[in-house]
């Protein structure tokens, strides 16, 4: 279950519009949360919160973009993207 505080919140909202805010699908997001921490990316709530357009996808095709981005980054990925947040721009790319 997605847990956001007060502070998470003002962030999504200094980020992100309302209409987008609005989309958040719970179920979605946890099921995404829920494979992030099965890849060890103890640092997913930052992702939603920096990025959440891509948590706005279909959990699967979040899976699909994120396995893309595994690849590219190799065996270390969750170290890249933790010291690198803007590493997740791969999973933007076709």
């Amino acid at each position: 279950m997605v847990y956001l505080d007060e502070i998470d919140i003002k962030i999504l909202r200094e980020n992100f519009d309302e209409e987008m805010i609005q989309q958040m699908d719970e179920e979605n997001i946890d099921r995404i949360l829920d494979y992030l921490e099965k890849n060890d990316i103890d640092y997913a709530k930052d992702l939603l919160i920096s990025s959440l357009d891509l948590f706005l996808l279909p959990a699967e095709n979040f899976i699909k973009q994120f396995e893309k981005l595994k690849k590219e980054l190799g065996d270390d990925f969750a170290e890249k993207l933790g010291e690198d947040s803007s590493l997740i721009e791969i999973m933007y790319q076709d």
